[in-house]
């Protein structure tokens, strides 16, 4: 793992080091996810929808069961 020492502004913001943005192919303007973890920040850039495609390749999912579930409970939480 790498380190690296950065400061923080008086607006509470963090300048990424350009060879951690390059590394992690971070641009201008990507929005990031920030995590506290065990005293720990943890950030990662968030992935774009265009990037995730194929991710649920080969999982087996019945999309129409699952929304007539969703149906059911609702009616019942609804008392219909």
């Amino acid at each position: 793992m790498e380190e690296e020492i950065v400061k923080v502004s008086s607006k509470g913001q963090v300048v990424l080091p350009a060879d951690v943005r390059n590394q992690l192919k971070i641009r201008k303007g990507q929005r990031m996810v920030l995590t506290i973890h065990k005293g720990v920040i943890l950030m990662k850039p968030v992935k774009k929808l265009s990037e995730m495609h194929g991710i649920l390749k080969g999982v087996k999912f019945d999309t129409d069961k699952a929304i007539e579930k969703l149906r059911k409970e609702w009616d019942m939480e609804l008392g219909q």
